[in-house]
């Protein structure tokens, strides 16, 4: 039995073993070659024959995240001919993917991906879409394409056309969008990892993770600015119990849409985690949430049955104000 390091996995797979179990990093890269070219056999038979095959196990470096995601590149589709797998291929090893990374193979995979996918685009386009995409990997919860697109005021078929360009890398499960593997954010969030060639130029694709929240942040308040208001459920009556007005649940859908729904439950992280340069239109947004429309939130989030958390959001952010300092800027949440 092999094992990530993980004390959890590791205390699961010792109580399950009858022998010491092997650690993933120390079986030799050959016997992991050896597994990862049975699975590319199995993914791709119509390749089988081919020499690339075995370029793709040595360059895994022992690797299975890597072999995965080729595999994921060369069948975008069900139905793919041979012909277009071989081209697929060409394209993927006309690149050069020597560096002195340690993760020098993942990367330079990931940087063939990222130029299939933004190739042609450039100015507003390119940065609206590596938006999009830095939003997918910065949300505090996954969430569907179309949450992201709402939280950066863009159309949903551009997100939608994000998350399809990255199939290798990014999936949707159950309405979210999630990654197959942790090294691609750990790609996305490195400047000196993710500095891809465009057009016969380097573009820096990397996500500033303070700048972006700093940015989510923003557009999370001005959400929650435009869109909450006073009795936003349409209650008839405060007498009456939430759990005796049978169609409560139907109108909170329709009037606390999914973006709304976002920005009420995750406005404070993405202010802790925002950087603290120019906070003064971050801090107007905080201080335009004070003394009336906090009530409103304060109302969405129990209707959301998320009013437990209000304090603690409250103090995070209290804490951040006092943190960097915002002149003229004073919270009491008592």
């Amino acid at each position: 039995m092999t094992s990530r390091t993980d004390p959890d996995l590791v205390k699961l797979c010792d109580s399950f073993a009858s022998k010491a179990v092997c650690r993933l990093q120390e079986v030799p890269t050959e016997e992991v070659e050896s597994d990862i070219r049975t699975y590319l056999h199995v993914k791709l038979p119509a390749l089988m024959s081919e020499a690339e095959l075995v370029d793709v196990a040595k360059c895994a470096g022992g690797l299975f995240i890597y072999a995965a995601t080729v595999v994921r590149y060369l069948t975008p589709r069900h139905k793919i001919t041979l012909a277009e797998q071989r081209t697929l291929m060409k394209k993927l090893f006309s690149q050069s993917f020597t560096t002195s990374s340690a993760h020098s193979h993942v990367d330079g995979l990931y940087k063939h991906v990222l130029q299939q996918a933004f190739s042609g685009l450039d100015g507003e386009i390119l940065d609206s879409r590596l938006r999009i995409l830095h939003t997918f990997l910065c949300t505090i919860e996954r969430t569907p394409a179309s949450v992201a697109a709402d939280l950066l005021s863009q159309p949903p078929e551009v997100a939608e056309a994000v998350l399809s360009e990255l199939y290798a890398v990014l999936y949707t499960k159950d309405g979210q969008i999630l990654w197959y593997h942790a090294s691609f954010p750990d790609f996305i969030f490195s400047e000196t990892r993710s500095r891809v060639e465009l057009g016969g130029q380097k573009v820096d694709m990397s996500c500033n993770l303070t700048g972006h929240n700093a940015l989510l942040a923003r557009s999370c308040l001005e959400i929650m600015a435009k869109k909450l208001h006073f009795n936003i459920a349409g209650i008839s009556s405060s007498f009456l119990l939430d759990s005796e007005d049978l169609e409560l649940k139907q109108r909170i859908e329709q009037n606390i849409t999914a973006d709304l729904q976002y920005a009420c439950q995750h406005w404070a992280q993405h202010v802790d985690q925002a950087e603290s340069m120019d906070t003064n239109t971050l801090g107007n947004l905080i201080k335009n949430l004070f003394p009336i429309q906090v009530l409103f939130w304060v109302e969405a989030m129990n209707l959301l049955l998320s009013s437990g958390r209000c304090t603690q959001m409250l103090q995070r952010t209290h804490k951040w104000v006092l943190e960097v300092r915002i002149s003229g800027l004073r919270i009491n949440y008592n």
